[in-house]
């Protein structure tokens, strides 16, 4: 798994060349004293207009003082700077600079800077700062300010995070990988406390961004430091504090950029030739015991460190060279650096043994789990593929299940049980699962499948059992028939009481939560159909290991793939009559469309080639539901424009071009286009690189042709999804809130292919009575239109006369499509916020009013009259809502207030964004009238203290509120919050 962010930071133009190893200092001692650095004031020096091009930034230091820390090997690395400052970041592209917009409130960074630390690995540029004018003798409160700044950053968790000690350590050792790195953390006026990086051995070795400590009252601190304290007495979450717990937000990440403007990925400096190991599982408490042997290939060189991962929680006892002899080893967290006594030759193989133990085995009630399922050995390298020859010894009272080939095993003196296991295609990843299982096996074509089921299984009964096994084998067999081979002769699955599933190379894993079938319930709870989880992993040998990817931004063609073929299997495969679990893409458009607290909707956060940067503060769901359900639904979306009958045979050659080896979203895209001579750029930028789901309203009528033909004539006309950004304005007597309407698509260049759905009635097939005893379909007709830019007309001759006309009727179409002829109410209501959110203020409320007296539903079809009258109170009622707000735009205080008293009385009750709108526009209103102090305290007491309101908007009124009555606190704290979320108070602060 690519790591995002890493310790070693970098200069980017001006590398240095190698520098010898020999007479550096001992390494331990270098850590020591890297551990007791401190500043040194009476080396401080000032500067004015230093400028630093590290990276793609410009950093400027203006008029102020910099203090160096003490030096380590002789070397100063750690500088802090007090004074005037600014760092300018043009993103490379589109995607960078849409999530640098969505942390920070603008797509590039221009921020002033007041504090800064600066982590400068060559020696050169120290050397040219440190000969800068020796500083007056400091005044003792900027001093004492600088103390400060050092001691909060040496024991911050983002220094913990980044392994910055290990990044200094490689560089004072003469590591030619470390030579000249860069980190910097910074105190901004406006964006507060960021870091920025530039780390030569990753691929994308720049990094913008935050750490988010965790939000916790003082009660749930107290909890949360029982509940480590209780993890860490039994070996768990070692040297985690309470204050290393948040969320890191990437703001940027981008690879260096070459003379002519290409990317130039970085990457480690050794990959793995082969894994060797020998795992341990002790009878009593299953302690984890492990001797893993690496082989080695550089990558970089004249590189001297080896960058390993391993869980935090196995604690490293010594590394070892190929001879047996120690090597020196710095850990921090799941960094593990191993500094080896020279550089090897280009071809050299190195070894190295690791020894490490911890208690990574959970056992609740008779169930077992393996809690890191992907570091319980150390990794290496950027790609990380490579073959595996492990040994296993554990109780005998216990089963043991793993990836991999049986070569021998057996029962030894000791009483553990023992197994090698060997696995000669390289791949990403190698795991095992201990317990006590029911183990059944079975065989489909060439591949022997042994199933384990643990104790929550076992409890479904024979039949749960049994469809697990046919459904494994009978994905298998239709992935075999779509994509190739499966490449190896066995495939073992194992059932495990945690909350994910997971695929390696011949090892499946089934959350045992996941195979509970519920029957009805399964709606309720929002369960899956378990036999399309199954599939979905079951595809992974295919797409994840087979096609592997090359870093983090194509690791959604693994899931999405994954989860894509899944759907298929559930589509052609799977008899869903009496099954009630959903399938692998239900729900997506309400998954994608949910809201976060500055309005944006889940699917705006980035594209599904952001991967596990997805994971942030702004939403904990952004990754399941982008890379999963939009992945999924584009790839079904370009199976139709690429016929669904062909689009298999396609990925089939996808999977024989790449096979074994890891791919880009560039590569996947490149290898489709080969095959089938079509242009993908535009699908690619919109729904791979882009983000915005399309919203297409269309109405239509059915009209006579002559000689009994029918014609569907109407027109379908595209939306630009949108959001808003929020600002504070000077009004006549006070601030009031306003919004700027943002699109997030290019609707001309927008094009969608729309499956159509005709219900229709044919004389010639049997009669079928309808409500009020009319003639009612009795067939179906299916096809496609292709919908271009804003307006795309509609015209489809038909042989019989229509009853029922849809677009996208299933929601297959990565898109939300609204019937205006079916209903009337609800779509003329959505293109009334469509014209008041752009401005048009006439428009809307012509609108809005055309929604009042419109229906609610139109159609043939029976209806209970009761559930739609309620839906139009309903719906008046949020019209109203809306009313208010454009009324209250347009400065019609009193209509406002008129139209809110009618929406309260319907919608009081109701929570979420209504009791939202209904209270931020009451505290508008209160506002506008001079009452700051009632709207100060409705807008506290939801945002602050009850949590009921989470919205930018109504943070920029609290500022507002807080500011005019005086609350200082509530004021800084409403301003950090709205600025989080990308509001403009300029005005506000500046009065």
């Amino acid at each position: 798994m690519t790591r995002i962010l890493s310790a070693v930071l970098l200069l980017a133009c001006l590398l240095p060349s190698p520098g010898a190893w020999a007479g550096v200092s001992d390494p331990a001692a270098l850590r020591r004293e890297i551990e007791a650095s401190r500043l040194d004031p009476a080396r401080a020096v000032t500067l004015k207009n230093l400028k630093l091009n590290a990276g793609i930034a410009t950093l400027t230091l203006g008029n102020g003082v910099l203090l160096p820390v003490s030096a380590v090997g002789g070397k100063t690395v750690e500088m802090v700077f007090l004074g005037q400052g600014r760092i300018v970041i043009e993103p490379p592209d589109a995607v960078e600079a849409g999530q640098l917009d969505l942390f920070t409130g603008a797509p590039r960074l221009d921020e002033e800077l007041t504090e800064m630390v600066l982590v400068l690995g060559l020696d050169a540029a120290v050397d040219a700062i440190l000969k800068k004018p020796r500083a007056e003798p400091l005044d003792p409160a900027l001093a004492r300010r600088a103390e400060e700044v050092y001691a909060k950053w040496k024991g911050s968790p983002e220094r913990k995070l980044l392994n910055v000690d290990g990044a200094v350590l490689k560089d004072v050792a003469g590591d030619s990988s470390s030579q000249g790195f860069f980190a910097a953390w910074f105190k901004g006026t406006e964006l507060g406390e960021f870091l920025y990086l530039v780390e030569p051995d990753s691929q994308e070795q720049v990094t913008l961004g935050h750490f988010e400590p965790l939000e916790a009252t003082e009660k749930e601190k107290r909890k949360i430091l029982r509940q480590l304290s209780r993890e860490q007495r039994r070996g768990r979450l070692i040297g985690v504090e309470l204050e290393d717990l948040g969320q890191w937000d990437t703001w940027l990440s981008a690879s260096l950029r070459g003379k002519d403007g290409s990317a130039v990925p970085g990457r480690a400096s050794f990959e793995p030739a082969k894994y060797t190991l020998e795992v341990s599982i002790a009878e009593r408490d299953l302690r984890l015991s492990g001797r893993a042997r690496l082989d080695l290939k550089p990558a970089v060189r004249g590189s001297r460190a080896v960058d390993l991962r391993l869980n935090g929680d196995l604690a490293v006892s010594r590394v070892t060279d190929g001879s047996g002899a120690e090597l020196f080893f710095h850990r921090q967290g799941v960094d593990l650096t191993v500094l080896l006594p020279r550089a090897p030759a280009d071809e050299e193989i190195v070894s190295l043994t690791v020894e490490y133990s911890g208690s990574l085995v959970e056992k609740q009630s008779g169930r077992f789990a393996l809690l890191d399922t992907l570091e319980w050995y150390p990794h290496a390298g950027t790609e990380d593929r490579a073959p595996y020859d492990v040994t296993f010894r554990w109780p005998r009272r216990l089963d043991l299940v793993s990836c991999g080939r049986r070569v021998e095993g057996g029962e030894g003196r000791d009483g553990l049980r023992w197994e090698r296991r060997v696995l000669d295609i390289p791949t990403a990843g190698f795991a095992f699962e201990i317990g006590k299982y029911r183990i059944e096996t079975t065989r489909v074509g060439h591949v022997d499948i042994r199933l384990a089921f643990d104790p929550d299984v076992s409890w479904m009964g024979k039949d749960a059992r049994q469809e697990i096994t046919k459904t494994v084998g009978d994905s298998l067999l239709y992935f075999e028939e779509l994509f190739g081979l499966y490449p190896l002769d066995e495939l073992t699955v194992v059932t495990v009481p945690r909350d994910f599933s997971q695929a390696m190379l011949g090892f499946v894993t089934l959350s045992s939560l996941m195979m509970t079938d519920l029957g009805v319930w399964n709606l309720f709870l929002g369960l899956e159909d378990r036999r399309t989880v199954i599939a979905h992993e079951v595809a992974h040998p295919w797409w994840g290991h087979m096609v592997g990817w090359e870093s983090y931004r194509d690791q959604w063609i693994s899931e999405a793939m994954a989860n894509y073929a899944s759907l298929l299997y559930g589509r052609n495969k799977l008899d869903r009559k009496n099954r009630f679990g959903l399938g692998p893409t239900e729900g997506w458009q309400e998954s994608l469309t949910s809201t976060t607290e500055d309005g944006r909707a889940i699917e705006s956060l980035g594209p599904v080639v952001l991967g596990t940067r997805l994971f942030s503060s702004r939403s904990g769901d952004a990754y399941q539901a982008i890379v999963y359900h939009k992945g999924a639904v584009i790839l079904d979306m370009l199976s139709k424009s690429l016929g669904e009958d062909n689009f298999p045979k396609i990925l089939r050659q996808v999977v024989k071009v790449s096979s074994n080896r890891a791919i880009s979203t560039e590569d996947f895209l490149a290898i489709i286009e080969k095959v089938t001579t079509a242009d993908l750029d535009p699908f690619a930028n919109q729904f791979v690189y882009g983000t915005g789901l399309p919203e297409v309203y269309y109405s239509y009528r059915f009209e006579p042709a002559g000689d009994g033909k029918w014609k569907v004539a109407g027109e379908a006309r595209q939306q630009a999804p949108y959001r808003f950004r929020y600002k504070a304005v000077k009004t006549g007597n006070g601030f009031d809130v306003a919004r700027e309407r943002l699109d997030q698509i290019e609707v001309a260049s927008s094009t969608l292919v729309v499956p159509v759905e005709i219900e229709i009635h044919d004389p010639s097939q049997e009669k079928v009575k309808g409500k009020k005893g009319e003639t009612a379909a009795n067939g179906r007709v299916r096809g496609r239109i292709v919908l271009q830019g804003e307006k795309t007309d509609i015209a489809i001759d038909l042989d019989h006369e229509p009853k029922s006309f849809w677009l996208d009727r299933h929601e297959e179409v990565f898109g939300r499509f609204f019937n205006e002829s079916r209903t009337p109410k609800r779509v003329l209501f959505y293109q009334g916020l469509d014209a008041a959110a752009a401005g048009k203020a006439g428009e809307a409320e012509a609108l809005f009013g055309k929604a009042l007296a419109a229906e609610v539903f139109v159609s043939s079809e029976k209806t209970e009259k009761r559930s739609l009258k309620q839906e139009a109170k309903v719906l008046d009622a949020q019209i109203d809502l809306s009313r208010a707000r454009l009324f209250l735009d347009q400065g019609q205080d009193a209509e406002a207030q008129a139209a809110l008293d009618r929406a309260h009385r319907v919608l009081g009750t109701y929570g979420g964004w209504v009791e939202e709108d209904l209270k931020i526009l009451q505290s508008r209103l209160e506002m506008r009238r001079g009452v700051y102090d009632k709207a100060f305290k409705r807008l506290r007491k939801g945002l602050l203290k009850a949590g009921s309101l989470d919205s930018t908007e109504g943070y920029v009124l609290l500022a507002i509120a807080a500011q005019a009555t005086g609350h200082k606190e509530e004021l800084e704290e409403a301003m950090k919050q709205a600025r989080e979320n990308g509001a403009d108070l300029t005005s506000l602060a500046s009065r």
